[in-house]
């Protein structure tokens, strides 16, 4: 782990650092391998815990006295949030995550937090990437979970195995709570896992390292993308058809994105660059005009509503969306 953090630049020594904990067993190693490090003086840091009840769960509390007890067996200053999910936007889970993240933002504010650091493992990279392959994402996509957010959101767990992080656990005896749904075949993520990944194994044993190094490998190519798209001329109501396809696939993509807040749908993409129009999230209409896109509020324009609305007949959701077809992959929600 402490190679990753250096590598990965996450954060340096000295830092100080809010870990989210769960109460499950891959953010208690996180807290513990993270607060031996800094006893031992290889890895020097201020650390506090945080763990959040969203709620939804009647035994939530229970969870975050598991992680208070396993802060206090470390001792690390512990901080329990109660948040409240909105009942507006996308799926429930996508709206829990959304205010966790908000919750711990604020808190790593109020602590001066130069990082939130969260347990994802090298698994639960490889399940991102093999979930959003399978739902057509782009190259962008398949960049997978980001080791270090522009928010501040850190994975130092990112390049460990779930089976040595969950040794660390046992080893160290660390409380810790079992989430049912990782086991659950109603949940996708539960299907990779116990399903569909072991069978993969079986072809390659490398499977999740691949995968994994795909997600590297796709975000060190979005950069390049990235660069190239930025060059493009762009503001809060039109974009430029310039440069290479893949160029111009993105920069249409992040200004949807700017536009409405939203990660831009393969369907969005798509019919604008063949030269339909879209009804874009919020309200937006979205049509080719000569070497540029351009954006109108879908209520000012009836008649472009309704062409609209028929491209969504054709096959489109009402979002502008096909199922599972977002350009990053995003539609489940479940593992950033």
């Amino acid at each position: 782990m402490r190679r990753t953090v250096r590598e990965r630049a996450l954060f340096s020594a000295g830092a100080r650092v809010l870990v989210a904990v769960s109460g499950g067993p891959d953010s208690a190693a996180l807290l513990s391998a993270l607060a031996r490090l800094s006893r031992r003086g290889a890895l020097p840091l201020t650390l506090h815990a945080a763990s959040v009840d969203h709620g939804l769960r009647e035994d939530a509390a229970a969870d975050v006295d598991v992680a208070r007890a396993l802060a206090e067996q470390l001792e690390v200053p512990f901080h329990p949030l109660a948040i409240q999910v909105s009942a507006l936007g996308g799926s429930l889970m996508a709206r829990a995550r959304a205010a966790r993240y908000a919750a711990l933002r604020e808190l790593a504010g109020v602590l001066g937090a130069d990082a939130i650091a969260v347990g994802h493992t090298l698994d639960d990279q490889a399940e991102t990437v093999l979930s959003r392959l399978l739902r057509g994402a782009s190259i962008t996509g398949l960049a997978g979970i980001e080791p270090r957010r522009a928010d501040g959101v850190v994975r130092p767990l990112i390049d460990c195995r779930r089976a040595e992080v969950h040794a660390h656990v046992a080893r160290h005896r660390l409380p810790h709570v079992a989430d049912p749904s990782n086991r659950d075949p109603r949940f996708e993520r539960a299907r990779l896992r116990e399903t569909i990944l072991p069978a993969l194994a079986s072809e390659d044993p490398r499977v999740v390292e691949h995968l994994a190094r795909l997600a590297d490998d796709a975000r060190a190519m979005r950069g390049l993308l990235d660069a190239e798209a930025d060059a493009i001329a762009s503001d809060s109501g039109s974009c430029a058809i310039a440069g290479s396809e893949p160029v111009r696939a993105r920069a249409v993509s992040r200004w949807i994105e700017r536009l409405t807040g939203a990660p831009a749908k393969r369907a969005h993409l798509d019919a604008l660059l063949r030269g339909d129009t879209a009804l874009l999230p919020g309200g937006w209409i979205a049509r080719p005009d000569g070497a540029r896109i351009v954006a109108e509020a879908a209520g000012d324009h009836p008649t472009r509503a309704r062409r609209s609305r028929a491209l969504d007949a054709s096959g489109l959701s009402a979002d502008g969306s096909r199922p599972h077809t977002s350009l990053d992959g995003r539609a489940s929600g479940r593992y950033d």
